[in-house]
């Protein structure tokens, strides 16, 4: 039996080619998967089949209420919606937290609010997917964390980056390259304050490096794993047509409110910013 989780979800590619449509014998899936699943499916204009009661739920019968999980939830090719799809995803989680006091449940609720924001939004400006972006999230109580998951079938990194950085060839470049602070691939810019502009997968990976979290890129035939302080690249053998990212998230490292983790990581003007590549 199959268990497909956020730490190899490369070995899972293959079920995403030749219009298949059978996603049987899986015992344990998580979102990275599902998020991908549903855009596939949509993109494909597939019937899925699948023996397992999660996915069947999610995919085929439709979110019911439950607090770990969200519903799977379409981000639109415009910004129409994002910031109600965060503040729900955020909701629900929050409903697992009942043991942080309220100055630690409004950090929290900012932090998470944020990652998620960004994080579609840069499907909403970027992905030119034709069929939007698909995205969930889930709470697991062993290990206090969440995960979450944006998938989209659009063009991708590189050709996005390529707009902007002509020097830039491959899928690994122009995902480096959108991890750096203040760079994005479109020529406008992303918010109305330039402060902000460019700072969707940046300060993902700041929060994410802030509280010992861990992600995972895949832009096409390319894969991109951040986790335990480190960064491992690999090369698909079953491309993903365009770009999904997934995180977890642990709260209990969270150490500063949001107010601080913005003038310190996004707006403070830094003599030279770490090299992590």
């Amino acid at each position: 039996m199959q268990q497909i989780r956020i730490s190899n979800i490369e070995n899972y590619m293959s079920l995403f080619q030749n219009a298949n449509t059978n996603f049987s014998n899986i015992s344990w899936v998580e979102p990275i998967f599902i998020g991908m699943l549903r855009a596939y499916q949509v993109d494909e204009a597939l019937a899925i089949e699948t023996d397992n009661d999660y996915l069947r739920a999610m995919i085929l019968q439709g979110h019911t209420p439950n607090k770990t999980f969200s519903p799977i939830e379409k981000i639109d090719n415009s910004r129409m919606g994002t910031e109600r799809i965060s503040t729900h995803i955020t909701d629900i989680m929050l409903k697992n937290f009942t043991q942080l006091n309220k100055e630690d449940i409004r950090d929290l609720k900012h932090y998470l609010q944020y990652l998620f924001l960004e994080l579609m939004n840069n499907v909403a400006d970027h992905a030119h997917s034709p069929v939007g972006g698909y995205t969930m999230a889930q709470y697991y109580p062993q290990g206090k964390k969440i995960q979450f998951v944006v998938a989209d079938r659009g063009v991708a990194f590189l050709k996005n980056m390529q707009l902007n950085f002509s020097n830039i060839d491959t899928e690994i470049e122009a995902i480096k390259k959108a991890l750096e602070k203040g760079v994005t691939s479109t020529q406008q810019r992303m918010y109305n304050q330039a402060k902000n502009a460019g700072y969707g997968l940046y300060a993902m990976f700041e929060i994410l490096k802030m509280t010992g979290g861990r992600f995972v890129i895949i832009s096409n035939d390319t894969l991109l794993r951040y986790e335990n302080e480190r960064f491992v690249a690999k090369k698909l053998e079953s491309p993903w047509k365009g770009v999904m990212v997934a995180f977890e998230f642990f709260e209990a490292n969270i150490n500063y409110d949001m107010d601080y983790f913005k003038r310190e990581y996004l707006w403070k003007l830094d003599e030279e910013d770490d090299d992590f590549f």
